[in-house]
């Protein structure tokens, strides 16, 4: 049974550690966070038996095994690679790191130590996510030409929170817009061509977007994200023979319609424990306890394809952020 230890106290922290009760191979048993209170607090909430405010502590632990990184993405890479030096696995929320460069730095040390580290792109972990895929691939839509997907919601004013704040790379693609792009990857694979239009706000991040990935053997992707408005939380995946469209929320499904041909409309139910973080959680057990350096749902070659494609959208559109 691996020890875990989370560092960061905010609201994905809270979802991943409880949903983490539901699978399996590994147990919470400490948190880190600058306060001490709010340490406290949440191994109050979960039961933990340790709670840490000094980073020097918390590393050199004996209890903890692998640690989930719910911290600001500016926080990742350095939070990743001293824990990496510490011998302690990784299981970094997405992005794993602002651009391309800091991710394949942290990757190499990761390989070098041989020791864990795994982006925590959880949509890639949950089964029925992986099913309407495999059924798409496998044909049942006929041949693949068009995806589609949203992710849009109205996020805080404040200047200072961490979506609207340039010096916590917020923005929009970092912290949603990534989940629609990847389901362009697993659909068809990096685009040729990208064009479409990004918003930047006051502060200088990037706000909404609407863009259209292009591939070689002609299939486009639209993909719409936004922190000024709100959108369904659907997606579709269209082919020359029908169309299935993935419920909200379609990142983390549990229904589908599929289209199929001239039959009548097909409402397919996926069942959901929890939230679905879990299975991410016992996917980083399982692969840990096979001597892997990630996971197989989700690579390390993945993210970085993953992060090629944001750094390949910021280049063109913004924001740069002051630090890199």
């Amino acid at each position: 049974m691996l020890r875990w230890g989370v560092m960061g106290t905010g609201n994905i922290a809270h979802q991943f550690v409880s949903d983490a009760r539901h699978g399996s191979g590994g147990e919470f048993v400490g948190v880190y966070s600058r306060s001490q209170q709010k340490a406290d607090a949440f191994a109050q909430e979960f039961g933990l038996q340790h709670a840490f405010s000094d980073l020097d502590a918390f590393l050199a632990s004996p209890d903890i095994d692998v640690v989930y990184i719910a911290s600001p993405h500016t926080s990742h890479v350095e939070q990743a690679q001293a824990l990496l030096e510490a011998g302690k696995a990784a299981l970094v929320e997405k992005p794993v790191a602002v651009n391309r460069t800091d991710a394949e730095r942290l990757y190499q040390r990761s390989q070098e130590l041989g020791v864990f580290c795994q982006e925590a792109f959880w949509t890639r972990f949950n089964p029925a996510y992986q099913q309407i895929l495999e059924q798409a691939r496998d044909g049942r839509l006929g041949a693949l030409r068009h995806g589609q997907a949203n992710f849009g919601f109205v996020s805080p004013a404040d200047p200072e929170h961490r979506l609207n704040n340039p010096d916590l790379a917020g923005g929009a693609l970092l912290d949603i817009g990534l989940y629609p792009l990847i389901l362009t990857l697993d659909l068809f694979g990096e685009p040729t061509e990208i064009d479409g239009r990004v918003t930047l706000g006051e502060t200088g991040v990037d706000r909404s977007a609407d863009l259209v990935l292009s591939y070689a053997g002609g299939e486009r992707c639209a993909v719409h994200f936004s922190l000024d408005y709100e959108l369904p939380q659907t997606a579709w995946i269209s082919g020359e023979n029908g169309w299935a469209e993935i419920q909200s929320l379609w990142f983390a499904p549990n229904r589908a319609h599929w289209q199929v041909g001239s039959a009548p409309v097909a409402v397919e139910h996926y069942p959901l424990l929890g939230k679905g973080y879990h299975y991410e959680f016992t996917a980083t057990n399982e692969a840990i306890a096979a001597g892997r350096l990630d996971c197989a749902e989700h690579t390390q070659a993945d993210s970085l394809t993953l992060i090629r494609l944001l750094d390949r959208i910021r280049d063109r559109w913004g924001p740069r952020y002051s630090f890199e």
